[in-house]
Parts: C-alpha cells; structure tokens; sequence
C-alpha cells in the first residue's frame, strides 16, 4: 500500500501559548465549534505536567492530542492523564 503522505514534510513538536490561532483555526474546522484562548491556556498551561503536541505541515497545524493531568485521590500523589483533545484534518 502506498502512502500520498510525506512525513519528512511534518513537523511534531509541543505547543506553545503562541499556537493559539493555529489550534483555534483546526478545533472550529473539526468540531464546528469555538474555544476561547482562556480556556485553552487554562486547559494546556495551567499546569506544568498538561500539554498538547501538534503536526505541522509548512507552519499550518493539520493534527492534535491534548493531555490534561490530574491527581488520583490516594495518598500516594499518583498522576493520571486523560487524552482531552485530539483532532486531524482530512
């Protein structure tokens, strides 16, 4: 099976605060909804353990996972990861 996708093309790398727009730009196209740059600094930055990780193709952002981290309720400060976003264009 052949691929039309060209990896050496992508770029995988964290987000920073200064992707908003780009993000922004993919979650409306794929969940036909807006997000607030408040709630995605909080979401993503609030903490140190939270992140997003993104695909780059040129400088557009075409893909996304999410992180957000959170405590278990124990004793033993255990950290637990819920996938809370993930996006891909067609």
């Amino acid at each position: 099976m052949k691929s039309d996708v060209n990896f050496q093309k992508l770029i995988f790398r964290k987000l920073k605060l200064s992707d908003y727009q780009k993000f922004e730009k993919l979650f409306k196209k794929t969940f036909k909804k807006k997000i607030s740059y408040e709630f995605f600094k909080w979401r993503y930055f609030n903490d140190r353990y939270s992140f997003c990780y993104g695909v780059f193709r040129s400088s557009n952002l075409i893909a996304n996972v999410g992180m957000k981290s959170m405590n278990l309720n124990n004793n033993k400060k255990q950290r637990i990861y819920s996938r809370h976003t993930s996006m891909v264009l067609k």
